[in-house]
């Protein structure tokens, strides 16, 4: 039972379920007659099924076959707008994770101080403050968003010392006017920002983490905001990708946009 031959059969379901060949709830073929169409065995045929079932395409119910599982991944907002905070899951989210059938939503914060990797030094310390007294040092708040039980997204900002030392940002609170109003208190505006995303599989501390099958890999979005070209906050994001995606606009888009495109799906036919 090669590799090959069961990825040939999560190849041909996938392409099925993309062509809307099998609706959402609607039963698929059993594994004997995947077996035959593909002239695999039946074990092939069903290592080839669970593949999409560790996608969350199909679910597989012992006794009564696989069917096609309504796939409906929560949008998350990426593009900020006046009122949009980063780190933090906006009412809206809230209301979408409900109407998908979510009810407990929690957020776990904690606060910490250490040096900075390169990495992150890289995004948030220019030539002035690599001279400063404090330039290796950073303020790391991570919230971390469970639903049901599950972690569901993380977001791990960080703050150069000289910007968030002796300030609500080092508080393991939530701050109800959240990060940005915090930052304008502080006489400090963000006046615009750049995002990176990408994809890369999960380390096996991070599948455990957010209870993520084989297979499924993590979207990680990165910001970085300014204040003229001082940088003041370095935001990263991991999502699991079958429970997201994510949702960019342009130009003077409205403060409901959200809400307006909420029931986007890219697995729509």
């Amino acid at each position: 039972m090669s590799t090959t031959k069961k990825t040939v059969v999560a190849d041909y379901l996938r392409e099925a379920l993309a062509k809307g060949v099998y609706q959402p709830g609607e039963r698929l073929p059993g594994e004997e007659e995947l077996a035959d169409e593909l002239d695999v065995s039946r074990a092939t045929a069903r290592l080839g099924m669970r593949i999409l079932q560790d996608e969350g395409r199909i679910a597989i119910h012992v006794g009564r076959g696989a069917y096609v599982a309504d796939h409906q991944p929560i949008i998350h907002r990426a593009t900020p707008t006046s009122r949009d905070d980063p780190g933090r899951l906006d009412s809206d989210y809230h209301s979408r994770l409900r109407d998908a059938g979510y009810s407990n939503i929690d957020e776990k914060i904690k606060v910490s101080l250490d040096t900075m990797r390169p990495k992150i030094a890289k995004r948030l310390l220019n030539e002035s403050e690599e001279q400063g007294p404090h330039g290796g040092l950073v303020v790391i708040r991570a919230s971390e968003h469970f639903v049901d039980g599950s972690l569901w997204q993380s977001h791990v900002t960080y703050f150069p010392f000289s910007i968030a030392s002796n300030t609500a940002l080092m508080s393991p609170e939530y701050l109800e006017g959240g990060i940005g109003e915090v930052l304008r208190e502080l006489g400090l505006h963000e006046e615009w920002n750049w995002d990176i995303v990408g994809a890369r599989m999960p380390s096996q501390d991070e599948a455990d983490a957010f209870g993520l099958a084989p297979g499924i890999p993590l979207l990680v979005q990165e910001r970085v905001t300014y204040e003229g070209q001082r940088p003041l906050r370095f935001t990263e994001t991991l999502m699991p990708a079958n429970r997201h995606q994510l949702l960019y606009a342009g130009g003077d888009a409205p403060e409901e946009l959200r809400v307006m495109h909420s029931d986007v799906n890219i697995f729509e036919h």
